[in-house]
């Protein structure tokens, strides 16, 4: 694909201007320098992944895109180090995953916050992983910086933000469409009714009391 068929790709949840920014980049030299160093990486690894040509971000954004939420780290290693039928790419990567679940169970259970398990999952993985390397973030592949990672959040979080503010914005303008709506069906209402009340005092003659009635009752009424 060329560079600007990928950049017409935008994933929902970028702004299109960063999705173009960041294909440049992909197709400059650079990025293809970066590239290059990262398929010699990836074939020195011992523990291989099973992502094949897609990018740990675009994995991250097709499981967002699913099920509506960041992967967690233990989860998200299990899902790139494990075949379609479920069989892990080495024993060691069985194990990690296994201790690493082991570890969040026993401390989530002695945690009273239930909410606070993605801090503990990250915290178990890092333990049994190591530390970051300087300029490097685990999981997002080669040339994401911890700093462009926490812009990305940022401006993730800012779009969903002025999202939710259009949607308010727009329900409140439909209440007060309806409102008006209202408001004129119920003076047409109120029109229609005078107008009804006003041809029933043309047509239908005011009652008059009948006097053989009245006397009888004012002869009623005498001591």
């Amino acid at each position: 694909m060329t560079e600007e068929e990928v950049a017409r790709v935008c994933p929902p949840d970028v702004y299109h201007h960063q999705w173009r920014e960041l294909v440049h980049y992909w197709f400059s030299e650079r990025g293809q320098t970066y590239s290059d160093i990262g398929r010699a990486a990836r074939a020195s690894q011992t523990i291989p992944h099973t992502s094949g040509s897609k990018s740990y971000a675009r994995l991250r954004a097709e499981f967002m895109e699913d099920h509506g939420r960041k992967p967690g780290e233990v989860e998200f290693y299990k899902m790139t180090h494990t075949h379609r039928d479920g069989s892990f790419v080495r024993e060691e990567s069985r194990d990690i995953v296994d201790r690493a679940t082991s570890l969040i169970s026993e401390r989530i259970g002695e945690s009273s916050s239930i909410g606070n398990t993605r801090g503990v999952e990250a915290q178990v993985f890092t333990e049994l992983m190591g530390s970051e390397r300087y300029g490097r973030v685990r999981g997002y592949g080669v040339g994401v910086t911890p700093t462009q990672l926490s812009a990305v959040d940022r401006y993730t979080q800012d779009g969903r933000q002025s999202s939710s503010t259009a949607e308010v914005n727009d329900l409140k303008a439909e209440i007060k469409e309806l409102k008006q709506s209202h408001q004129t069906e119920m003076q047409s209402l109120r029109a229609q009714i005078n107008q009804i009340t006003s041809l029933l005092h043309q047509f239908v003659p005011p009652q008059v009391p009948d006097s053989s009635s009245a006397r009888r009752d004012g002869d009623a009424s005498d001591p």
